[in-house]
């Protein structure tokens, strides 16, 4: 499991501290957003506010991260598939002599992956 997912997972079966149900990452976030709110208009019940917000910010940088990273990968397979593509067929048209450098630069494409899950 990549530590995308663990966070994912650990985002999505951490129960709500308003029903106790484990909840996808979004509602996850806005059960947390109100319970700061029933705190501000409560101060002294439940949890201290600061142990709230806190909470609330770290689960959103997880999920903020995830979701970046996420979108890196997309993004990163998207653009190498267009290359791909392309370098693929100029191998097809290129003199001989000139192969060795488009072959070059796929495996320099198919690296990046390597990077990316290493």
């Amino acid at each position: 499991m990549s530590a995308q997912q663990q966070i994912f997972a650990t985002v999505v079966n951490s129960p709500t501290s308003l029903t106790g149900a484990p909840r996808g990452p979004e509602q996850r976030v806005a059960a947390l957003v109100g319970d700061v709110v029933a705190q501000l208009e409560t101060p002294s019940v439940g949890e201290p506010l600061h142990q709230m917000v806190a909470e609330c910010n770290a689960i959103l940088e997880r999920c903020l991260e995830a979701h970046r990273e996420v979108r890196d990968r997309e993004d990163l397979a998207m653009s190498a598939k267009d290359e791909l593509k392309r370098l693929a067929r100029l191998l097809t048209v290129v003199d001989r002599a000139d192969t060795f450098v488009i072959m070059r630069q796929i495996r320099r494409v198919l690296g990046r992956f390597d990077t990316c899950t290493a």
